[in-house]
């Protein structure tokens, strides 16, 4: 779906007259906060070399890296067309928490942090990544993101090389927040039935990726994981096949490409770690596990009971109509 701005303004005279109330905080007192790696990686070039650092001597370079591997506290949306300060508004969005961008050309990235992070490799609680993915998808959709933006890092919004808008301090979000507005823009890709189906609603979300190949991944290691006798075997496996996968299938499949060594690992442990704890048995000793079981519930008295329901109906008028 593509949008055109111009076709959702609802009588918005001055986009950037509700950005922020002068009086009340800024976002920029509460950053360190939602911004979570420990010893990112930075650098003062967009394309230059990246290194692992401080946080303290990070925030003194043009970029950083956005999110640890496996938690995403800011949705980053790169927005090249010209209209990063007002695009949100415009559209009927919440303020982003921040947005530093290029002065001259208003390009920017429009960021939203959110009030709980986001676990991306929970195998326990797929819901709120699966959400994540979508919204993901929504916002890139309505504020024209680049869809070959990796995500990996970010503009610094306390480096004087860009300009920060800043929204309010209380500019933390839920994912509800942003999922209700996107529904009603239509923007909010509904809920996948199928793996294929995933990868073609999530082709421009960041988090998609992540949601795909976990689906492939836990599938895979639900049936196989008891065909080995030790973890360290299963895990180098387990990997093997995510990293295949990646290769072979996420990487044509989302505008982002493949997901990094890191991501997938950390995806891999997951699935690996939650599938060895919990699969107890091989796939066809559960087959027979559960077949057994169908047999022994199917007693005389339940078929009596059965047959009992299926013959509740008036003889008599049966046979009436019969002739």
């Amino acid at each position: 779906m593509t949008f055109d701005v111009t076709d959702l303004v609802d009588g918005v005279d001055d986009p950037e007259a509700e950005w922020c109330d002068p009086d009340e905080p800024t976002f920029d007192t509460v950053f360190e906060g939602s911004w979570l790696p420990r010893y990112p990686m930075a650098g003062d070039r967009k394309d230059g070399p990246k290194y692992r650092m401080s946080r303290e001597k990070a925030l003194t370079k043009a970029y950083i890296e956005a999110n640890p591997t496996c938690i995403q506290s800011l949705t980053i949306v790169d927005h090249d067309g010209g209209r990063a300060d007002e695009i949100t508004a415009l559209c009927g969005l919440p303020a982003p928490s921040y947005i530093p961008m290029n002065a001259h050309t208003r390009d920017g990235h429009i960021v939203y942090a959110w009030k709980t992070p986001v676990v991306l490799t929970d195998a326990a609680r797929r819901a709120p990544v699966n959400l994540l993915a979508r919204i993901e998808q929504g916002l890139n959709t309505v504020l024209g993101g680049d869809i070959a933006y990796a995500g990996t890092f970010t503009k610094n919004p306390m480096h004087a090389a860009h300009l920060p808008l800043w929204g309010p301090a209380t500019a933390l979000y839920d994912l509800a927040d942003l999922a209700r507005p996107l529904s009603r823009l239509k923007a909010l890709p509904r809920r996948a039935t199928s793996q294929r189906e995933q990868r073609t609603l999530l082709a421009n979300s960041l988090t998609g990726r992540n949601c795909a190949l976990f689906e492939m991944e836990r599938k895979w290691a639900y049936t196989r994981v008891r065909d080995y006798q030790q973890r360290q075997e299963w895990d180098e496996v387990a990997f093997a096949y995510a990293w295949d996968r990646n290769e072979a299938i996420i990487g044509p499949a989302f505008s982002a490409g493949p997901m990094s060594w890191a991501e997938v690992g950390a995806i891999s442990r997951s699935v690996s770690g939650w599938s060895w704890k919990h699969i107890l048995r091989t796939y066809s000793e559960e087959q027979a596990r559960r077949g057994r079981n169908g047999g022994r519930v199917m007693t005389e008295a339940k078929r009596e009971a059965n047959r009992k329901r299926a013959t509740k109906f008036d003889l008599a008028t049966a046979l009436e109509i019969a002739t």
